[in-house]
């Protein structure tokens, strides 16, 4: 069953804005469709946006196509101003360059023999493409149940890889995207044949010159899963192989391996809605539901991501929801993203303070009390602090609290915000206090995040005090006490603290956003 995900398309914040301010004027009927707002908080000229290559006419918003598009993207994602403002502030800026792919998606198979499904695929690459989100797509040919990879294809077989190739790019093109067909991707890719003849040909190297020239030139590039030999032979590639080999080299934001079934499901028929890699692997990858083909499946992707920037990501999803996956909270599918070890600490012995304090100044605006981390060695209890310092909690054991640690500190920085590390800290914390009690500034705009995971509140105007595990409300008033008189531990007289500063946050809040 789907939870709320973690923010998880990391793309410029700039081009998601263009996405709903496109729908909004939809909606409207605004006479001024086809520019670029530059309103919603977002800095102008921040982010430099790569345009598509199409005329004005198919990148403008007042052929129907387009409009299609929008509809669609409004039907699947909601028009709720809170969650797309939620997605402006949560994606990530990532400067692309022209010949980047914003994603590398296998087709499956059997996408194609449901035109339907493939209607709505189009329709979705089309959207994306015509707001500066290419992709490079793959696909392959059926394999029957029991039937035996061949590396070789027969004529009945290159026959129908090659009717798939051209009714995507002709559908494609219907929507009014340029594309090209790369109906024998042998020149492409460099394969050799499997010692046992029955395998499908092993990928050696792919030459992406090509590839990044269709991007560049504004083209979507539809290649057949086919390889060469240095002999000459032209022989099949597995699909998902090929689709992995190619975004090790391009490095797009996104890896898709489309079906028609949707995401992996556990015994109950319920989809996995994310899989950490690598410290989540393990218990999936022992359920006794779990077969040799997902098992296979899921360490191929793994494997890749450990290869890639963290940004990148990977899902499994149904051709016919990649908008709902890519751009709402839930997603449709299975998201694979890379977790960044978290470190244990119960002393400050071990611990880079320097870094550590960088990492609070950098996030909350504000300087340290100078006794700060004196006094912390007295009173802490336990601090998680990811591998790269880009994330930290801090808590404390204070008598006054009946024994009950304080979450002193909650921070993520910009480099790790959108990528889960909010939600693996958490569960972190989780796992290790069954109890536990924290405050937050009543203005503070993450404290809805904090009521889903607190079993109780009290506030009093200027603070929210929460907690959880804890239902005496003889310790439920301690912690009131307590937590609504703490001083600041940070600086009184420090710059940041002027009347010109920034907006302050909750000392137990992380920076902007989840």
């Amino acid at each position: 069953m789907h939870s709320c995900r973690p923010a998880r398309l990391n793309n410029s914040g700039e081009r998601i804005k263009v996405l709903v301010n496109n729908a909004k004027r939809l909606v409207c009927n605004d006479s001024s469709i086809g520019k670029t707002s530059k309103g919603d908080g977002i800095p102008a000229g921040s982010t430099q946006i790569r345009q598509s290559s199409c005329t004005t006419q198919s990148r403008g918003f007042f052929t129907n196509q387009p409009s299609r598009d929008l509809k669609r993207f409004l039907e699947e994602v909601g028009t709720d101003p809170k969650e797309a403002r939620f997605w402006l502030r949560h994606f990530q800026e990532l400067e692309m360059t022209p010949d980047e792919p914003f994603a590398v998606v296998e087709v499956a198979p059997a996408v194609f023999d449901d035109q339907n499904m493939l209607e709505r695929l189009v329709s979705c690459l089309a959207f994306l493409h015509r707001n500066g989100m290419d992709s490079v797509l793959v696909h392959g040919i059926a394999q029957s149940a029991g039937e035996t990879k061949v590396g070789i294809l027969d004529k009945q077989k290159q026959q129908k890889l090659i009717d798939d190739n051209i009714k995507l790019v002709d559908m494609l093109e219907s929507n009014g995207v340029k594309a090209r067909p790369f109906l024998c991707s042998s020149h492409m890719i460099s394969a050799k044949l499997s010692s046992n003849v029955n395998e499908v040909g092993i990928i050696e190297d792919v030459d992406t010159k090509h590839l990044r020239w269709c991007l560049s030139s504004g083209h979507i590039p539809v290649l057949t899963a086919v390889g060469e030999t240095q002999e000459g032979q032209v022989v099949y590639t597995d699909p998902t192989h090929t689709t992995i080999k190619i975004a090790s080299i391009l490095k797009p934001t996104k890896v898709i391996f489309l079906n028609t079934s949707g995401g992996l499901v556990n015994e109950n028929g319920e989809v996995i809605d994310c899989i950490n890699v690598p410290g989540g692997l393990n218990p999936v990858l022992q359920q006794p539901w779990m077969d040799k083909s997902s098992s296979n499946l899921i360490m191929e992707i793994s494997q890749l991501l450990l290869k890639m920037p963290r940004a990148t990501s990977a899902v499994i999803t149904s051709a016919d929801s990649l908008i709902k996956e890519l751009f709402t909270h839930c997603g449709s599918g299975t998201l694979f993203q890379t977790s960044e070890p978290i470190n244990t600490y119960h002393s400050l012995e071990g611990v880079d303070v320097d870094k550590l304090t960088q990492l609070l100044v950098r996030s909350f605006d504000k300087t340290l009390n100078k006794d700060y981390f004196l006094t912390l060695k007295e009173r802490l209890h336990t601090l998680y602090v990811t591998e790269s310092y880009t994330a930290a909690a801090i808590l404390t054991t204070p008598p006054e609290t009946c024994g009950i640690p304080y979450l002193d500190k909650f921070t993520i920085s910009k480099e790790s915000q959108g990528l889960g590390t909010s939600d693996n800290l958490w569960k972190q914390i989780k796992n290790d206090c069954p109890r536990l009690c924290w405050r937050s500034r009543a203005t503070n705009r993450i404290n809805p995040w904090y009521f889903v995971r607190s079993s109780g509140s009290w506030q009093n105007g200027e603070w929210i005090i929460f907690w959880y595990g804890v239902s005496d409300p003889h310790i439920t008033q301690q912690i009131v006490q307590y937590t609504s008189s703490l001083p600041s531990s940070f600086d009184p007289i420090a710059p940041h603290d002027e009347i010109k500063s920034k907006k302050v946050f909750s000392t137990s809040s992380y920076h902007k956003y989840l």
